[in-house]
């Protein structure tokens, strides 16, 4: 295992905490460290040394619960904890699987995991990837969120669905497909790659570096699965996001003498209005796997005193983009609004000054002037592309719901199809828990998954006959899975 240092522009400190573990049945929590993952005898003694339950390593089931609890144990909150606890039990878990490991530390306390494992020559290269980091836990828990807790077959904790329950689950089936292979019981051919990124939950710091580094080595994979709460849907499309940062410019005065300024504040009132009705006729734009676009207002912060008519006043958007739209595009959509407005506010300005009899007045003004962080833009796989094919065909052979859908949320998905690689949204846990109080995963969902992500590892890796010659192709065969 490798630790380099990739410098960035930006650097997320901090604290952490520990990881502790929790029980892998019954009702409640277990202090101590996850020094070992292994359910039976033989336990070694670095952390996430084994996650195989029994003595036999090769025919074992991985003990995915064990993993996740560990996973969550450790505080990878964006912006306050740190990732490194984490993508050291992966790390461990993987190369104790024959998985040459990676660590590339991006700023302090943030860092990008990267381990691969080839079987033979040629074959295609396909990615596992999923984020390291947590939204914060916030209050009004009925338990620890950092404290992992089983009940009533469920786990709960922060992370558990987004997305270290993807993570674990990922991470348990490219281990038993290695395993698989060293025994001979899968036509195993090309090369598994599996990434855990830095901060998805802030600006996606982790895959914004990790996917440009993948393209300048040459090493881009032929299909990305990009782990994400679906319940173990297949999403092939997504939403983007850009958050225009408007601000309303008046002019200061005193408060005791309101009429010699220009209230930013109260400027902002009729700006909303007309915001709210840009966001109403985005109703009547559609996609066939994803609802409408919207707009939002989410932050507003005005003045300056509290004695002082308020010269500034901004307000944060947040725009949701449908594939096809670019953040590009929806600036100018919002400076067209703010056109409207501006010259609404000088013409009422002039009134104003004219029917006082003096001089040209002065109106507000707004403008975008910047954007706040996001994941990234919309984007999609075309739903009769090949590997997503295979998938479909996976699921509907285990019974499973094969049916294509869409994320109404941005994820990291947008920086592979960027690149030109196949990409697909899939993992266990439920969308509607994402970033929620009491966040969990169901247990036999999280077990089942890894039965459905090892299959569609083999079938993908089932020996495609060409050798690799660029991301989505293998040479003589046409594309890959085909």
């Amino acid at each position: 295992m490798t630790t380099t240092d990739t410098p960035t522009p930006d650097a997320t400190p901090d604290a952490s905490s520990g990881p502790t573990a929790a029980p892998a049945s019954g009702t409640g929590t277990v202090p101590g460290p996850a020094a070992s993952l292994v359910s039976g005898t033989g336990a070694s003694s670095g952390p996430a040394a084994s996650v195989v339950s029994g003595t036999d390593a090769v025919s074992a089931p991985v003990d995915v619960l064990a993993l996740l609890t560990a996973l969550v144990s450790c505080d990878s909150t964006t912006p306050t904890g740190e990732e490194e606890s984490t993508a050291a039990l992966l790390g461990a878990a993987l190369s104790g699987a024959g998985f040459a490991v990676e660590t590339n530390r991006l700023a302090p306390g943030r860092v990008n995991l990267t381990a691969r494992r080839r079987f033979g020559p040629g074959g295609p290269v396909l990615m596992l990837n999923s984020h390291l980091d947590v939204v914060p836990a916030g209050g009004g828990w009925t338990t620890p969120p950092f404290t992992p807790t089983l009940r009533d077959g469920r786990l709960y904790g922060r992370g558990t669905a987004d997305a270290k329950g993807p993570l674990a689950a990922m991470a348990c089936a490219a281990i038993e497909v290695a395993r698989a292979a060293e025994a001979g019981t899968g036509p195993v051919r090309g090369e598994l790659v599996f990434s855990a990124v830095s901060q998805e939950e802030g600006d996606s710091l982790g895959a914004r570096t990790l996917v440009p580094l993948l393209a300048g080595e040459g090493r881009l994979p032929d299909a990305v699965i990009v782990g994400e709460p679906t319940g173990m849907r297949l999403l092939t499309a997504h939403k983007g996001s850009v958050r225009p940062v408007v601000e309303v410019v008046g002019r200061a005065a005193h408060a005791a003498n309101p009429g010699e300024g220009v209230n930013a504040v109260t400027a902002a009132a009729p700006l909303l209005v007309l915001l709210e009705r840009y966001a109403a006729g985005l109703a009547d734009r559609g996609h066939p796997l994803l609802s409408a676009p919207t707009c939002t207002p989410v932050l507003i912060e005005g003045g300056e005193a509290p004695n002082a008519v308020p010269e500034r006043c901004r307000i944060t958007l947040d725009r949701r983009l449908l594939p096809g739209e670019t953040p590009e595009s929806v600036i100018a959509e919002v400076d067209a609004v703010l056109a409207e407005f501006n010259a609404s506010a000088s013409a009422s300005a002039n009134a104003d000054a004219s029917a006082a009899g003096v001089g040209d007045g002065h109106g507000a003004y707004a403008s975008v002037v910047a954007c706040a962080p996001s994941t990234g833009g919309p984007s999609e796989t075309p739903g009769d592309h090949p590997f997503v094919a295979l998938c479909r065909r996976v699921l509907a052979d285990a019974g499973a719901d094969d049916t294509l859908g869409g994320l109404t949320v941005n994820c990291d998905m947008t920086h592979f199809r960027a690149a030109g690689v196949p990409a697909l949204v899939c993992g266990p846990g439920r969308l509607e828990v994402m970033h929620a109080v009491d966040e969990h995963i169901a247990v036999d969902e999280l077990t089942g998954s890894v039965d459905l992500y090892r299959a569609i590892l083999l079938a993908a890796l089932a020996g495609v006959p060409g050798e690799r010659t660029a991301p989505g192709t293998a040479d003589g065969a046409g594309p890959l899975w085909g």
